[in-house]
């Protein structure tokens, strides 16, 4: 049940905090910025519970999960330094970067997510 609420969360979170990605990307909504960072320690969070769900059920999968823990760490320390990450010109890459982390975040975890379901069906 745990992993259910996870993965309701993680999607969630995932796509609210992606609408507003966009929405900064864009330069509206520049005082949701706290709002965004909000959603992505939550949806890094769920991501981190499916996780160790994954690597603790009978027949998890180790690699997976310690994926999922890294994948979510680089997520945050990018998110919380891209500010001062090749600013300028050549900040979209940082921004681009940020956005496929994000995604990979939600991806992962919906995928372990589903292993850990067939492994215990």
């Amino acid at each position: 049940m745990t992993m259910r609420y996870a993965t309701a969360v993680l999607t969630v979170a995932g796509l609210l905090a992606l609408v507003l990605g966009l929405l900064l990307w864009i330069g509206l909504g520049v005082s949701l910025i706290s709002m965004h960072m909000l959603l992505g320690y939550l949806a890094v969070g769920a991501l981190w519970i499916v996780a160790i769900g994954q690597a603790f059920t009978k027949n998890g999968n180790w690699p997976i999960a310690l994926a999922a823990l890294l994948l979510g760490a680089l997520t945050i320390w990018l998110g919380m330094t891209q500010t001062t990450l090749l600013s300028g010109q050549s900040h979209w890459f940082v921004q681009i970067v940020h956005l496929i982390l994000g995604l990979a975040i939600v991806g992962l975890g919906h995928m372990a997510a589903a292993r850990q379901r067939k492994a215990s069906a």
